[in-house]
């Protein structure tokens, strides 16, 4: 299963534009021994298989850090193509420095099943931010383009999250971190890997932020406050969590859990030139008897003792209506 998923990721992307992206000709040049890196660059560089030797070292590192059912799920859910997943897969990986944290991993002194778990959890999280890679940069193949267009935004965000996070998002944070605790997990991981589910939603806040030419970390406090406010940070949370075994449940419950966030980017994105954070607290105020109403909702949801996708599809439905107002 894992040589098949290899095999038909690194076909995609050898018939994509993917693999001539500048930014990937350091996979290429590290696929051969150090000592050849400085005499023979321009040869390693204009390499006649260097297509192939770069979509086979792309595909090999994708399905093993993220698994070999994780890409072809995100095909599915985001309607795009493997090539897409895997341009996304770069940018993510380099906004966010996925790489350092699976290196730590690899190498940790840690009981074996929790490393394995780690791992589990990098890859769910990692399969958020790919999605949110794809949705703001509306499926680009130029991984270039989609770092350079977000790094400013996701790192400014990278050093302020914690501060920002409110309700439901903040509480599982100090649940996974109370878990990979228990579990014997090395500090330094366990935070990194918080900081990478505290960081859910930076990808998309970093692309509204730049377009609209607003400071990120006041989106990102007006977003955090009207998903405390609804209760939408909950549901995005029950939705994240849920895996449901009949196929269409799942691609359904997976587009919910991005699109409880994506509701929230059109929310600000409606707000123009204005300051975010006076935008949201006017319409919470206009809109009070109604969030108290779409509230006694969620409150019902959360009582009834398990969550099933058409509760989170009513959930999602009446929210979106409700933000156009």
């Amino acid at each position: 299963m894992l040589s098949t998923a290899k095999l038909a990721l690194q076909r995609a992307l050898e018939e994509s534009d993917v693999v001539d992206d500048p930014v990937l000709e350091s996979e290429l040049i590290a696929a051969f021994p150090p000592a050849m890196h400085e005499d023979f660059e321009t040869e390693i560089v204009h390499h006649r298989l260097r297509r192939e030797i770069i979509a086979t070292k792309l595909a090999n590192r994708i399905v093993n850090r993220l698994g070999p059912v994780h890409p072809f799920e995100l095909v599915e859910e985001e309607g795009c193509s493997l090539a897409q997943v895997a341009a996304a897969f770069v940018a993510a990986e380099r906004l966010l420095d996925c790489d350092t944290t699976w290196a730590l991993l690899d190498r940790a002194d840690m009981p074996e099943e929790a490393r394995l778990a780690m791992f589990d959890r990098m890859a769910r999280a990692v399969r958020g931010h790919i999605a949110d890679v794809l949705r703001a940069g509306h499926g680009t193949e130029a991984i270039d383009d989609l770092i350079e267009d977000l790094a400013g935004g996701v790192g400014l965000l990278s050093h302020t999250a914690a501060e920002l996070l409110r309700g439901e998002a903040q509480a599982e944070g100090r649940r996974l971190a109370a878990e990979l605790a228990g579990a014997g997990v090395p500090a330094e991981i366990a935070a990194r890997v918080v900081h990478l589910y505290d960081l859910d939603g930076a990808i998309g806040l970093a692309h509204l932020a730049a377009e609209r030419k607003v400071d990120a970390t006041a989106l990102t406090g007006a977003f955090a406050d009207l998903g405390a406010a609804l209760g939408l940070d909950w549901a995005q949370q029950a939705a994240s969590k849920s895996s449901p075994s009949d196929p269409w449940e799942r691609l359904l419950v997976a587009g919910l859990a991005r699109d409880f966030q994506q509701m929230r980017l059109e929310f600000l994105a409606r707000a123009g030139g204005a300051d975010p954070a006076v935008h949201t607290a006017a319409w919470l105020k206009t809109h009070a008897g109604a969030i108290a109403q779409f509230r006694a909702l969620i409150a019902r949801a959360q009582a009834s003792g398990g969550v099933a996708p058409a509760m989170l599809a009513q959930l999602a439905s009446q929210a979106r209506t409700f933000l156009m107002r």
